[in-house]
């Protein structure tokens, strides 16, 4: 069975699927605990992500010892990569402040469709027609879903919020353009992407840091909690069941049960916070998903190479037996 079936090309199993669904909710998780954590932005970035290198470490240790150091054109992508996700984490921690983690977890989330937009200012490949048009819609999804229109949360700023955890979108769309090639350039490395990445983000967030609020250290035991919880499931464990499902699967698949992730948020929010969306708001959300999902579903259906009709495939057939007897 292929990818589009539920079972993976390459391993042939459905381990890839209940790794990118568990990778999925497990960062699902991490804007309700960042909420709980209470604290600066910069101070939550830090932690999450220096925290994260500690429980990486020995598995990169390992990793190196079995395969060597990986290349230096390696390194600096999964290093510039890590600088934009420092970004992304700087500003998206603070709209979740704004307009609750679950909205903040869809609005980031539309990456999906950035980043085709961020490779076309970059490299100058043109956008596809069904990005295009997509734009207006999402702009109008957006707006709902941020709360902009329509009555928001109370204690809020969702017109922030929205342009953060748009900006936000931008940073990891960044994030991804900087090391999609690394598993490409060097598929046996799965820990060293990640590690190297949040190094580069833990160091972006200790800088931004000594120039704007400083880094916390007396924190509520709860606050550390909440802080080890984020650094393992939404940094540690969440990329690297995601990082080793997606090669896995085909793009349809994946991209659909990465929804999980906002969707997994918002639920988690009115669960744990009563972070409940208004109307407007839900109805957004509902939009924002819907065109993610048809934007890469088309995607992957345009990337398949056209299917030869019975009549090509009988006389490619008939061709080979006419050579085989000559």
């Amino acid at each position: 069975m292929n990818a589009d079936g539920g079972k993976s090309a390459a391993t042939g199993s459905t381990a890839p699927v209940v790794w990118v669904v568990l990778g999925a909710l497990s960062l699902s998780m991490s804007a309700t605990l960042i909420a709980l954590a209470g604290t600066s932005s910069v101070t939550t970035a830090f932690y999450r992500c220096s925290l994260a290198l500690l429980m990486l470490l020995p598995l990169l240790i390992r990793e190196v010892r079995r395969h060597g150091l990986p290349d230096r054109c390696f390194v600096v992508m999964a290093l510039l990569g890590g600088a934009f996700l420092g970004a992304d984490y700087l500003l998206w921690n603070v709209s979740i402040g704004d307009v609750g983690p679950g909205i903040a977890t869809v609005l980031v989330n539309m990456q999906i469709v950035l980043f085709p937009v961020v490779v076309r200012v970059i490299t100058g490949t043109p956008l596809a027609r069904r990005f295009v048009v997509a734009i207006p819609v999402l702009l109008v999804a957006v707006t709902l879903a941020g709360g902009v229109v329509g009555p928001a949360p109370e204690g809020g700023a969702p017109l922030r919020g929205t342009l953060l955890a748009l900006a936000a979108a931008l940073g990891y769309s960044g994030y991804l353009y900087f090391t999609r090639d690394c598993g490409v350039r060097s598929p046996e490395y799965l820990v060293a992407p990640v590690f190297l990445a949040t190094f580069a983000a833990a160091a972006m967030a200790a800088i931004t840091g000594l120039f704007t609020s400083g880094i916390e250290v007396d924190l509520a035991p709860r606050t550390w909690v909440c802080l080890v919880l984020v650094a393992l499931f939404g940094q540690a464990v969440g990329w690297l069941l995601v990082g080793a499902a997606l090669p896995r699967l085909a793009p349809a698949l994946s991209s659909t049960l990465l929804l999980l992730q906002p969707i997994g948020a918002v639920l988690i929010g009115i669960i744990w916070l009563g972070d409940v969306p208004t109307p407007l708001q839900s109805a957004g959300c509902a939009i924002v998903l819907a065109t993610v999902w048809v934007l890469t579903a088309g995607r992957a259906r345009s990337k398949r190479p056209a299917r030869r009709s019975e009549g090509d495939l009988a006389l490619e057939a008939e061709r080979e037996v006419e050579g085989a007897k000559s």
